[in-house]
Formats: structure tokens, sequence, C-alpha cells
């Protein structure tokens, strides 16, 4: 069924190209023969597109139906043109065999597309006549309707033939011939073809012209203004320039590039006028600069008619034209490449760049504005939801691609989506073990909200993406919505050998509980012992708590149960009243070949998407479908470099068990079984054949396989199970994600946009850490100084805890000394104080360091000394009385202090601290009755 594409369609993508095609016609305008190498190209007119066309129904009849549908109706004659494919050369379509001869010549693809060009002669026309030199003008050869310089891209000419017409005003009569008016003297003279053809003149519905208008028109020509240069955004607008008759398409572009020409030369240039049809732009006061534009002949384009780019100014610190928009749209792609970058050096690059400097404020708003240019705006990628889901649906068929939403008025709004592609379906049923990790994260932004996740293992013991849900909150009813999809999509009828792995999330436990009553129900450990620390500390119980689980068999278990006992009985109790199925390996049950005890693969799923969970919402999904496309991309590459049967990771455990291997001693029984015997006195009994170990083997050869194996010289990794082998990790990596096309090529679908969620905002600002477990370590201030975990602040005033001495509300302890060092602090404080105070105070502090080291206070001190040396050089005679006289109390002096005398003046800190530990030493072997040196 032929199908007329509305305006602003995409391109359908057809599964069979051999049956269904595409024709793109253009109508409504003038075939154009090339002087240089006589070739006709179509020029300017209307595009339309006709799709969902049959092969085996096309002919001649299909084509005038769908000109009919165009509007040219039994009132026009409608030529077909085609293009020989690889020749670029047109020819006229006018049996079926022509037709099906250009169908044939197109490559064929998933987008098959056929190009024809419509020559449509009014009859209604006085111009049409028996005469077939007789023409008729197109009501698109005015330029006041059409521009003359649109070309389609496929038929764009070269650069050198368009710079040949630019020089050239009169081109246009020259490349096409006006037979009608050759006779006329008002009108100029045409070159004829080299052929002698005429140019075929094409015709829009429902316009005529009469033969006087059309003359008058070509003599209006000779009085137009000269064309001149168009201004074109896409090349000039990063470094626009002005010349006299400089076109641009709209006031506003006319704006813009003012505005960037007035950032780049760093002026701050005001608009005097500013309207739709004239604008004058100016510098400040006594400059000449001025740019003049306006419109010509009541035309919607602006022409540059005055430009003088004199500045006699000096450039400036500020510009108004320096918006946060026009940052955010200039730096856009410098954010894109450092989200963190940060606003001092983004100021700092503003400066270097235009010698502006942004306040932060600006800068958050350019931020802000940025990422909505980067990344979308949050609220309108729900607009276009349902032509992503429309698109990620047709590109991977048989994906699982689910919105729930809820009507609010007439409109409705986003509540969740589930999202299961079709590759990650086919490679859990075909490769991976039937266990699913199931887990959330939260969504950082506008829109908190959470990201639901499930995990498979696949042959190496790694992280298999099968779906995601974006939902409002983690909850039961969102777990339940989100397992029946899920259990739907992997089709599980029979939950029996189905193992599922939870953090024992809010309502997840009676959700699966309800929905797999016969599958395993496993806990993670991790989230267990957290639950267990919160009343149960210390490092021999947390050993204890993490043996028990991995315990192989029963017996084992219950023996690490009782030494748990004998460790603390709250500790044995508190573990007695969980179900040992959910948690101990020795109730875990040998179909599913998995033994794991964490639930990393979810963890590492998140962890993943890290960068995309503060991102929009299809921002967020479409890089989670990137992440997920890549991962299994990468996978099926590195699959190849396996140097063996198993993955790197099933290896490393068989290297692990061979190396623990040596201290077991097989001893054949018959029959590959194998009595082995460890070192520790215990025996076990492997049988071969069967893949089993008294031991409660998963699949992977334990320590004893691997001894019993090592007796027949054979390799472990023959006796692995199916499920871990490279032929099950292919089978799941087989399938491929699709690629995925940009937004702009998204079928429009015809359905009310999502309004985006509801959500109150919180109080205070939004937190961007993690919040952390109980019993995870933070992150110490010194990483060179282990911190005091769990020992309590304690006062030295009166011994209380909560504080210390500084922060004491207490009066002091008048029993506690205060330390010497804060003593010799403070006592230099105010000696420094003195000193720098008043140089008269000298005397005071030197009697303070007198009272402070009496043993140097016993001699004349350097002032002391000073003065009697000039008291001796004026008056000698008295000064050597005034020793002479009292020499018997100088002598006492000396002689009643004879230790102090033999001790130097000053001793320093050092000397003197190892002085008194000496003394401490030596007051200590004295009083100890043993001691004997």
């Amino acid at each position: 069924m032929v199908v007329l594409r509305e305006s602003g369609g995409c391109q359908p993508i057809y599964k069979n190209a051999d049956e269904v095609v595409t024709f793109k016609f253009f109508h409504g305008s003038k075939l154009v023969k090339n002087r240089k190498d006589s070739q006709w190209s179509y020029l300017g007119g209307k595009v339309s597109w006709f799709d969902y066309c049959e092969v085996d129904y096309m002919s001649m009849l299909e084509l005038f139906g769908m000109a009919k549908d165009l509007g040219y109706d039994d009132g026009y004659d409608v030529s077909f043109y085609g293009e020989e494919f690889g020749i670029s050369r047109l020819i006229q379509i006018i049996y079926d065999s022509t037709l099906l001869t250009c169908m044939s010549m197109v490559p064929k693809s998933n987008s098959r597309v056929i190009v024809l060009y419509l020559k449509v002669v009014s009859l209604s026309s006085s111009q049409v006549g028996n005469d077939s030199s007789d023409q008729e003008y197109s009501c698109f050869e005015d330029d006041d309707s059409s521009d003359p310089d649109f070309e389609d891209n496929d038929y764009a000419q070269s650069d050198e033939e368009i710079d040949l017409l630019k020089k050239d005003n009169k081109w246009f009569e020259g490349y096409v011939d006006h037979s009608i008016f050759e006779n006329d003297p008002n009108a100029e003279q045409n070159d004829e073809s080299d052929n002698g053809e005429e140019s075929p003149t094409l015709t829009c519905p429902n316009s005529s012209q009469s033969e006087d208008d059309a003359v008058g028109e070509v003599r209006r020509k000779k009085n137009r203004m000269p064309k001149g240069e168009d201004f074109r955004p896409e090349i000039d607008m990063a470094s626009p320039g002005f010349k006299i008759g400089l076109r641009f398409a709209t006031a506003e572009l006319f704006r813009k590039a003012v505005r960037i020409y007035s950032i780049n030369c760093g002026r701050e240039l005001i608009f005097m006028n500013n309207d739709r049809n004239k604008i004058r732009v100016v510098c400040e006061e006594g400059c000449p600069f001025v740019i003049h534009a306006s419109s010509v002949s009541g035309r919607t384009y602006l022409q540059v008619k005055t430009f003088n780019s004199t500045h006699v100014c000096s450039k400036g610190t500020k510009n108004i034209h320096a918006t946060a928009g026009w940052l955010a749209e200039r730096y856009s792609r410098q954010l894109r490449l450092n989200p963190n970058w940060t606003a001092s050096s983004f100021v700092e690059q503003v400066h270097q760049d235009y010698g502006y400097r942004p306040s932060r404020a600006t800068v958050y708003r350019v931020r802000a504005m940025a990422v909505d240019i980067v990344e979308g705006s949050y609220s309108k990628q729900y607009e276009v939801l349902w032509e992503y889901c429309h698109e990620l649906r047709t590109r991977n068929v048989g994906s699982t691609v689910i919105i729930k939403y809820e009507m609010e008025g007439d409109m409705p709004r986003f509540k969740r989506i589930y999202i299961c592609l079709a590759a990650c379906k086919k490679g859990f049923l075909d490769g991976c073990r039937h266990v699913v990790c199931l887990d959330g994260c939260h969504v950082k932004g506008p829109h908190p909200r959470q990201v639901l996740s499930a995990m498979g293992v696949d042959a190496n013991n790694g992280m298999f993406p099968l779906a995601y849900a974006y939902v409002e909150i983690e909850s039961n009813s969102t777990w339940l919505w989100f397992l029946e999809l899920l259990s739907g999509d992997l089709n599980i009828t029979n939950s029996h050998g189905y193992v599922f792995m939870t953090d024992k999330q809010k309502g997840l436990i009676d959700v699966v509980d309800a929905l797999f009553p016969h599958a395993e129900h496993r806990h993670c450990l991790k989230h267990l012992y957290g639950n267990f620390y919160l009343e149960h500390r210390g490092l021999a119980l947390k050993h204890q708590m993490e043996a028990i689980p991995r315990a192989t068999i029963v017996p084992w278990f219950h023996a690490e149960m009782t030494k748990m006992l004998q460790l603390s009985k709250p500790a044995h109790d508190w573990l007695i009243e969980k179900d040992p199925r959910h948690w101990s390996r020795a109730y875990f049950k040998s179909d599913s070949k998995c033994d794991m005890l964490l639930n990393n693969l979810c963890e590492a799923f998140n962890r993943s998407i890290m960068d995309a969970r503060d991102k929009p919402i299809l921002t967020m999904l479409e890089r989670i479908r990137l992440y997920i496309m890549l991962l299994m991309a990468g996978r099926r590459v590195l699959c190849e470099k396996w140097h063996g049967q198993v993955g790197p990771r099933i290896r490393k455990i068989l290297e692990k068990n061979k190396g623990k291997a040596q201290w077991c001693i097989p001893k054949a029984a018959g029959q590959n079984q194998f009595e082995v015997m460890h070192h520790s006195g215990r025996t076990f009994a492997v049988e071969l054949n069967a893949h089993s170990c008294s031991c409660h083997l998963n699949g992977i050869p334990c320590l004893h396989a691997c001894a019993a194996i090592s007796w027949f010289h054979r390799n472990p990794e023959d006796f692995c199970d199916a499920v871990y082998k490279k032929e099950a990790y292919l089978r799941a990596y087989e399938p491929m994600i699709m690629p995925m096309t940009s937004q702009d090529q998204w079928m429009k679908i015809n359905l009310p946009p999502l309004l985006p969620p509801k959500y109150h905002k919180q109080p205070g600002r939004p937190k961007k850490t993690r919040k952390q477990a109980v019993e995870e370590p933070k992150q110490p201030a010194n990483p060179y100084k282990l911190p005091r975990y769990g020992i309590p602040l304690k006062c030295g005033n009166y011994g209380g805890e909560g504080h210390n001495r500084s922060s004491c509300k207490e009066p002091r302890n008048p029993n506690i000394k205060p330390t010497r060092k804060r003593n010799v602090a403070k006592d230099k404080l105010a000696v420094r104080r003195r000193d720098d105070g008043d140089q008269s105070s000298g005397q005071q502090s030197m009697q303070l360091r007198q009272r402070k080291h009496p043993s140097s206070s016993q001699g004349p001190s350097q002032s002391q000394a000073s003065q009697v040396a000039h008291a001796s050089q004026s008056q000698p005679s008295e000064a050597a009385n005034a020793f002479q006289s009292q020499p018997s109390e100088a002598a006492d002096a000396f002689q009643s202090q004879p230790s102090q005398a033999s001790e130097p003046a000053k001793l320093s800190r050092v000397q003197q601290r190892r002085r008194r530990m000496k003394d401490q030493q030596k007051s200590h072997f004295v009083k100890d009755p043993f001691f004997h040196p």
C-alpha cells in the first residue's frame, strides 16, 4: 500500500528490499541544462516521498496516480525523468520497462530509495498549443517566491561552476532558453543550447500566468539590484565578517552574527535600530564604526548596505553580549570532554580566549545550559521516549520495551519503563546457568528514582546482563511488576532448578517466594553480615561468621556453628534464627553448578553505570544499552584468545586447587573411583565418571578431584562441567545487540508526549556521596597514620568521655599539673611580647630568665659586665678599690656553691633532658635491692 509521507517523517526500514521501495519525487521547479557538459539537472522545487511501494505492482499508471496525489490532476501534462545509476544522466521514463530498469539499478538496502523528477506543464495556459516551441513560465521563476540558488545536495554543481555563476549576474538566462522572447527588444538575448533543444519548464499546481505578465517580469529583471554574497552560518558563524552586499536569511541570524562579532573584536556594540526589516549597529559615542542592514523590496532576507569597520575606541573588560547562553554554546564541546571542569579554570579559559571574566553565578548557569545542550533537558527527554522505544524495538527485533504511565487529564505521565533486549534473552537461554541476581540502585538528578537490574552468570563466572527497569521506588509492587515481565521473557513456567540471589530488599523476598515457589532463593552474605555486625562485633566473630557459610557439607556446618557457640552465645542464637538454605553452601542445591555467596555481579553492574545514573532518562537508558552492547562485543572477541577449554577465572580456580592437591594422596579403587586422604587426616570419596566428590563438588574439580586426576596424568579442564566450557560462553555472547541511530532519524509516533514524573524536592542540598555501610572503614585523614578506631575520646581533667581537656567545661583540676611543654610555650610567648612591646623592659625579661634558670644567674649578666667595664675604664681606681674591698665575700660565694660553679652557665634543652634521664636511671638502680652493677 503506497503511503504519502507526512512532512517531517522518517525513512522506514524495510526487512525485504526486493519487495518494497520508496520513491522520492522532485516537482514544482525546472530542469536546467549545463552548457559545459550538456547534462540536464533539476533546480529547486519541492520534495515528496512515497513509502511502501510494492515492486511487483509498479507501472506508469501507479506513477500517474502518485502525481495526482501531489496535486497534478488532469489539467497538467506530467512527464517523469529518472537518473541512470553510476552515470548521473537523466532519462525520460515513458514505458514500464524503463521504470523497471531504473528500479533494478538502485542498490538494495534496508532503506531503498528511487529518485524521480517531474516535468509538469499546465494545459490551461495560453502558451500551450500545437507548436512544440511554446513554453509556460513557472510560478517559481520569480525571485520573490523562491531562491534560484537552491539545489539538491545529490545533484550539486562543482565549486568551479558555482564561482563562475556568481560572477555572471545573468547566468540563469544564459543557461535556460527562452525562445518566445527572442524578438522582444526589451528582453535580453539568450544563447541556445548545443543541441538546439529547449529547456523544459515546470509549473506548480494552480498557477498560470499570461504572456504579458511574463514579458513584464523579464523586463523588470534589468533593473534588479546586483546579487550579493550569502552569509552561510555553518561556515561563517564561528568568526563572522561583514561587507557591503552580504545577505542574511533572517534578522535573527544577523543579530547573532553581530553579537559574536562584538565578542571577538572586544567592543560592546549597540543596536540603535532593531526591528524585523531594519537594523543599525554602532559602537560607543565618537567611534565611526557602523553596520546598517535592511530588507530589499520587502523580502525576508537582510542585506548589508552600510559598513565601516574602523574603531577608535579601546577594548573593554565587559560585554553584554557574552551571555551565559552564548558561553554554553561556545564551550559545550569542552564541557562534554571534561564534565568535571572547575569554575575557576573555566573563568581563566574565558579570560584567555576573549579577555572577559564571567561571574561565578554566570559560570554555574553556563554549566547547567551546557548540560542541556550536550545531554538534553531532563523534562524534554520524556517527550521523545515513545520514539526511542519504537526505534529500540525496530533495531532489536524481539526485544521487550514496556512503558507504564498514568493519565493526568488528557496527557499521560511517565511512571516506569522495562527493557529486556532480544540478544540478552537468547544468550541467557542458550549459554548461561539458571542463576538470576537481582538488585537496585539510586538515580540522581531532578527526578530521583531507582534502576532495577537482573544479572545472569556466564561460563566464566562473569556478569551477563538480562534486563533493567527505571521505576519510581524499590517496593513490593515495583519488584512484582519487574519480575512478572522478566519471567515472561525468560520463559520460566516451572521455577524448579532456578536460583535467585538477592540482598533482602524491601518486598523482594515475598515476591520471589510468590512467583517462583520452587526456586532456590539465596541471600547475599555481605548484607547478612551487615545486619550481624550491628549487634555482634569483633574480629573473631567476623572470621567465624565467614567460615560458617563456606562449609560445603552439613557436618562441617554444624562444627563451625559449635565454634561460634563457644565464642558468643548471642551470636550463635542470632544465626540459628536464619534459615541456612539461604546463605550456607552446605544446604545449596548442586543442580545449578553455582556456589556464589555474594551478590557482586549486580554490584559490578551498578558501578559500571555510575556515570549514567545522574543523567536525563533518555541519555541514561542509551548509555546503559551502549555499555551492554560493547560488553557483549568485547567478550565475544576476548573469548577467541582463551588458551584452553575454560575461561581465565575458572583456570585460576583450577590452578589453586592443583596447588593444594599436593597435600592429598589418591588411592585407586577401580572404575575411576578414588579414596583421597588429605594431610589433615580426612578422607574423601571421588568418582571421576560422575564428576562428584564427597566434599560437595559444584562442577569444577576440587583439590581432591585434582589429586585423583593427576594419578591419570590428565588435564583437570577435561573434567569441568559443560556449563564452564568455551562453547557455552560463545553461545551466550553469540547474539548481537544492534546499533542505534541518532534522534533525528527516529520515526515519529503519533502519541501524546509523556509528562515527566512528579517529584517533590527535598529540603537541603542533594547528596552526591554514597552512604557507607556500618562495618565499612572510612578513609583516614592522614594516610600515613593508623586512625583510632573504636577508642572513645577521654578528658584528662576529670576523666569524662566524649571531649578532651581543652573543650572541658568543668573548672581546672588542681591535682593535675600542666605539662612542661605547655608552660615553656607560655613563657616564650610572654618573653616575646615583653621584648617587642618596650625596649626598656629588658631587665624584667632577664629577671624572668634568671628565675627560670637559676644556675645561669650566678655570674654577672652581659649588661652588668658592660657597665663594670665602662666604670673600670672611666674610674680605674674606684673599680679596683671596689673589688679589693670585698675579697672575702666573693670567695665565700664561690665556696658555698661548688657544684654550680663547675657546671656551664647554660645547658640546652636536649642536654638538660639527657641529664634528668641519667639521674633517674641512677636513682632507680640504687633503690633496686636486686641490682648488682
